[in-house]
């Protein structure tokens, strides 16, 4: 996992939220710990969209799947 070079896990749950994005990558907590969330961890993988890399992305759009935001044209999950 990417995230133990800076002493942290990567993200167990695959619904974990990208809540802080730097030139490393996606940073999401779960049980009150940072932890890295990598593109195969990312929900909306599974439908075709990547997670969205800033955390600031407003969502656009919310389905039973999640909440869908915008970057550089292309959906992607929130």
């Amino acid at each position: 996992c990417w995230a133990e070079k800076y002493g942290r896990p990567c993200c167990k749950n695959s619904s974990t939220k990208n809540v802080y994005t730097d030139n490393e990558g996606m940073w999401g907590v779960e049980n009150d710990e940072w932890c890295g969330i990598t593109e195969e961890q990312c929900w909306a993988k599974k439908y075709g969209r990547p997670c969205c890399l800033n955390n600031l992305t407003e969502y656009v759009y919310a389905d039973d799947e999640g909440m869908w935001g915008v970057e550089n044209g292309d959906w992607c999950g929130i």
